[in-house]
């Protein structure tokens, strides 16, 4: 007799819990069968707590460098039986977790109103990794062992100068290399000092391509700082992405498509197409710019110049995502 007291739940919350975006969720249903879930009488997907245990397990195992194909077939017991072994291979004598997957950059977020966006600038971009979501920076500290974040994501609606303090001694606690903060209201003269204390600060609201350019900024910033060991290179991605850093790739659509494609959010079902077009039309914005300040100002024309070939990247993966959801959900421009 089936149990009627199973919880269930739907696709964006399987989203949410397990890290995988619904329209990944899709693609590996469709291939490789990673789970079955069942169908409502409205046609909806349906998952219980043992699919959500092998779906965070798979997204585990590709986040460490397996590929999904290599490892959809196994079973829930080989694939907890994986990934002991990975993990066994990544902890040092001191219990700790040694590196980020290849190419991965570890972010640790406080925050309650960045989080959809931060979400989104993971989602899109394979460098970039939540490792945990918190309401509060005490609550990160006791929640994540030193060591496991590359670097953390602040969201303060107000920044006074004795709070400095406070994000500092966590950066130093989590071993982290940098820090960004987003705040709403703050004097100058608490901002300005910021970067030199290793803390990016952006001032809301911010979007996901924001935070994936902040993000990019400040691995280019560490590695300055000769921490080029502890941080993955910008750029270094899975090898389907991986491109040359001097490489500015063709935009593969017009700002008019951009617009059409948005506009088309009220006759799919799937709302991919409009986020993603807008933060295409923003990258394709800030790509411009930052190509245009490179002969401005000499003193920053190198920064700008990363940016723009850093934003070209960004904007040329982001594409490859919305020609996918095209495909798949059978939309033509």
């Amino acid at each position: 007799m089936e149990n009627q007291t199973e919880e269930i739940f739907e696709i964006s919350a399987v989203a949410r819990l397990t890290g995988i975006s619904s329209h990944v969720l899709r693609v590996w249903e469709r291939r490789y069968q990673v789970v079955e879930p069942r169908r409502s009488d409205s046609k909806r997907r349906q998952y219980n707590q043992s699919d959500i245990r092998r779906l965070s397990l798979l997204k585990t195992l590709v986040d460490n460098g397996h590929s999904i194909g290599s490892v959809a077939s196994l079973t829930t017991p080989q694939l907890e039986e994986r990934l002991s072994s990975v993990m066994d291979s990544r902890i040092g004598e001191d219990g700790l977790e040694e590196s980020a997957p290849a190419g991965v950059c570890r972010i640790g977020l406080v925050g309650t109103i960045i989080r959809q966006a931060v979400r989104e600038a993971a989602d899109t971009a394979p460098a970039l990794r939540i490792v945990g979501e918190f309401q509060s920076l005490p609550e990160l500290l006791g929640g994540l062992r030193p060591g496991i974040v590359d670097l953390l994501i602040i969201e303060r609606d107000t920044i006074f100068a004795e709070e400095i303090a406070e994000i500092q001694e966590a950066i130093a606690m989590m071993r982290v290399r940098r820090a960004i903060l987003i705040y709403r209201f703050a004097q100058d003269d608490v901002i300005q000092p910021l970067d030199i204390k290793k803390i990016t600060a952006l001032r809301a609201p911010v979007d996901a391509a924001e935070i994936q350019l902040a993000c990019i900024a400040d691995i280019q910033l560490a590695l300055r700082s000769g921490k080029s060991e502890d941080l993955p290179l910008p750029g270094a991605m899975d090898s389907e992405f991986k491109r040359p850093l001097l490489d500015i790739p063709e935009r593969a659509f017009s700002d008019e498509q951009l617009v059409r494609i948005a506009g088309m959010s009220s006759v799919v079902k799937c709302e991919c197409p409009q986020h993603l077009a807008s933060l295409l039309s923003n990258l394709a914005a800030f790509e411009k710019y930052s190509e245009q300040c490179e002969d401005r100002n000499e003193e920053d024309a190198a920064l700008h110049a990363f940016l723009h070939k850093m934003t070209a990247q960004c904007r040329s993966q982001m594409e490859m995502a919305l020609s996918e959801v095209l495909t798949q959900e059978g939309i033509s421009i």
